[in-house]
């Protein structure tokens, strides 16, 4: 970082990602029913449904985490190539291993950074993606502003994050299961209270209401809302946008 020091709250925020990073996905599949799977799947087909598939040749995946869905790309998108940023020096190692399971060493790559100092050129990506990563970002404002200036002109964004079904039967049973169940078993497999008690705040205080305003944020840093996709009784949404010309 070298515009941007970093705030106690987002140091803290990455050391818990480091302390779980090796049972991150474990817990995640098993929390998720493997439903988190599903939904990175939904993205990439959405992405291939519009776009223009051989002339996307770079794409940022910012808060990469483990890299599930940087590989997801890379298997879709053949043509490109593919990075990965996230602020996890232990989650990123575990991303480069899947990566070199995968075969894609050369055109997926990993760096350690964040949303709000992207170090790269202007206009020079063809896709943002951010899969669950949003509601971690501690300076929205200032990410939006580098994912307009490193996108590309008609650049797409897409965005995966969770989200309060609108059922209210089905927000009761979410709520007991993300509260009460969720929080348990989160917190009796990584061994860190903190993690899990702040994973569970974050959906809660990102999710609520967040249709308009997302729409509201996107618009104001000239960026485009075309399509939304709601997933499984609206636990989780994809906002799809592109950058204006």
């Amino acid at each position: 970082m070298n515009k941007y020091s970093l705030s106690s709250r987002e140091k803290k925020i990455k050391n818990m990602f480091d302390h779980i990073s090796c049972k991150y996905d474990l817990i995640n599949h098993i929390l998720s029913f493997g439903i988190d799977f599903f939904w990175r799947k939904k993205v990439i087909h959405l992405l291939d449904k519009f776009s223009e598939k051989k002339k996307v040749k770079n794409i940022l995946d910012l808060a990469t985490g483990t890299g599930d869905l940087a590989i997801l790309l890379a298997k879709k998108f053949d043509h490109a190539r593919i990075i990965g940023l996230d602020p996890s020096k232990n989650m990123l190692k575990i991303a480069e291993k899947k990566i070199k399971n995968n075969n894609f060493e050369k055109r997926v790559k990993v760096i350690q950074g964040y949303s709000q100092n992207i170090p790269f050129k202007n206009e020079i990506f063809d896709m943002v993606t951010i899969a669950f990563g949003i509601r971690n970002f501690q300076y929205i404002h200032l990410s939006l502003r580098e994912i307009y200036r490193i996108l590309k002109p008609l650049g797409i964004l897409v965005i995966l994050e969770f989200s309060t079904p609108s059922n209210y039967c089905i927000k009761k049973i979410y709520h007991f299961y993300s509260h009460f169940i969720m929080n348990k078993i989160g917190n009796f497999l990584s061994k860190n209270n903190f993690a899990y008690n702040y994973l569970n705040e974050s959906v809660q205080s990102f999710s609520y209401c967040y249709e308009k305003k997302m729409n509201k944020l996107l618009k104001y840093h000239q960026l485009t809302l075309i399509y939304i996709k709601k997933l499984t009784f609206e636990i989780a949404t994809i906002y799809f946008s592109k950058k204006n010309t």
